[in-house]
Parts: structure tokens; sequence; C-alpha cells
């Protein structure tokens, strides 16, 4: 039991890096594991973030926001730069 528990245990991201453009390119959870986007999606997606949700965009592309619990200092925007 325990194994499976640590297998379910979820990260949070706690910094994040912006591009030239302003938008979001790589993060880092509170273990300190970077994810360039292409990762940080893929664990979202997984359910590996608690903090963070996927979507489909306008565009159509998969991307991730952060999870709307009203508070804006849980915005993914609001996150600290590294």
């Amino acid at each position: 039991m325990k194994k499976e528990k640590n297998e379910n245990k979820k990260t949070r991201f706690v910094a994040a890096r912006r591009n030239a453009d302003g938008t979001l390119s790589e993060f880092k959870d509170n273990s300190g594991k970077v994810y360039d986007y292409e990762q940080a999606l893929e664990a979202v997606e997984a359910g590996k973030i608690e903090n963070a949700l996927p979507f489909t965009g306008r565009d159509g592309a998969r991307h991730i926001r952060g999870v709307n619990d009203g508070n804006e200092s849980t915005n993914l925007k609001s996150l600290k730069e590294f």
C-alpha cells in the first residue's frame, strides 16, 4: 500500500520561466524538478501536478492552466521566476 500511495503523490509547480514574448516555457516543481513545456503538459495530463490542468485552446493545441480556486496567487502566471 505504501508504494501505491507514493506513486499517487502529486507535486506542485512553484516557479516558472518565460520566453522573450512572456509565455510560460518551463516549470519547477516543489521537489526541484524542472520541466520544459511539453514535459510539464505530459505531467499535468497524467494527473501528477496538483495545481495545474490541461485544456485545449482556441488554436486547437493543448495548454496548461492553473486550477481556478479563486486565489490569484495560485495562478500559474503568478509563479515566481527561476
